[in-house]
């Protein structure tokens, strides 16, 4: 395994490959692909190809803004995303970064956190689509920070893990209040410290995992009920039959499952896992993301289907967009 340094990813803005695989089916999954096809391709990102975007959802709507361009400079610009157009919103509030996360509560959406290039941040900001303006919240109350996770759950906002500039990783999550404007620590007993870790919320219970740490891939995956954190299926089983550890992968969730597509893992995958609560089991039937292998992209969950966007693989940035519509 190539140890990574993602501080100094960060900082750079491009990955040390410097090999660029188009359409790359990873070493997880199999080797042909006869079935039907899911991954079909939508509009195409407006705005200037990049990765390590922040993002949020509301309703049937998704927004997107701040990012790293291939360039390497940090952007600040907002777009929101329906009915496949894309629009442009006025600028994020706070400094151009990446690395940063979203959620949203209540009709409203929140972006924090992040790398600009020289500092990690603790700023958070709230968008009004009402009004399209931002306004700054009260400040993330841990370790600055980027690479975190972020998710909404029973009317809050929950931020957690990541990594600081000294590239000390973490494992602490907090909650956030919209109607007192406060943060509460969230006690965690996860096994590992991580970032760039994924997660989704199925029902009222949210779902955590993923990662990098300690030059590994943590195995350990979580599901949160907003009052406690219990061991889930891991990613990787003791005899090896599946493995989906891998970092800055994208989800989104259709009906009662979740899923899991991309990330990197040495190298960039293009793969789509699919957890089912029910059984607490992965499943790695479905087709994998037909073209761009990538990781660090944007992803949505609207209308009983999974968009995806962004993302890098290497030094190349993306700007396609593409559906994914369970038929297997």
């Amino acid at each position: 395994m190539i140890k990574k340094n993602w501080l100094c990813l960060l900082v750079a803005g491009a990955l040390t490959l410097t090999a660029f695989n188009s359409c790359k089916k990873s070493d997880d999954s199999d080797s042909s692909d006869n079935g039907p096809t899911e991954w079909t391709k939508g509009s195409a990102f407006d705005g200037d190809p990049r990765s390590f975007a922040a993002s949020f959802q509301i309703e049937n709507t998704g927004y997107l803004a701040t990012g790293i361009l291939s360039t390497n400079e940090r952007v600040k610009d907002a777009w929101s995303f329906n009915n496949n157009i894309w629009t442009k919103l006025p600028d994020f509030g706070g400094e151009a970064r990446n690395g940063a996360v979203g959620f949203s509560v209540d009709g409203k959406g929140y972006i924090g956190t992040g790398f600009n290039g020289t500092d990690v941040l603790s700023d958070f900001w709230k968008y009004d689509p009402a009004t399209k303006e931002w306004s700054q919240i009260a400040d993330f109350p841990g370790e600055a920070r980027y690479g975190a996770v972020a998710f909404t759950l029973n009317g809050y906002g929950y931020v957690g893990t990541g990594a600081t500039k000294t590239q000390k990783t973490l494992k602490d999550f907090y909650k956030y209040d919209p109607k007192t404007d406060t943060w509460t620590v969230v006690n965690t007993p996860f096994q590992n410290k991580r970032v760039n870790a994924f997660a989704f919320v199925i029902g009222n219970k949210a779902y955590i995992g993923g990662g990098f740490d300690n030059n590994q891939y943590p195995e350990d995956f979580y599901s949160f009920d907003g009052e406690n954190f219990k061991e889930a299926a891991p990613l990787k089983n003791t005899d090896a039959t599946y493995d989906l550890t891998r970092q800055a992968a994208s989800t989104f969730v259709i009906g009662n499952y979740g899923y899991v597509v991309g990330g990197k893992k040495g190298a960039v995958l293009n793969t789509t896992w699919k957890y089912d609560p029910s059984t607490n089991e992965w499943v790695d039937k479905h087709q994998a993301l037909i073209q761009n292998a990538r990781e660090g992209a944007v992803s949505y969950s609207i209308s009983g289907k999974g968009y995806l966007t962004t993302g890098a693989n290497g030094s190349y940035k993306f700007d396609d967009t593409w559906i994914f519509t369970p038929v297997r």
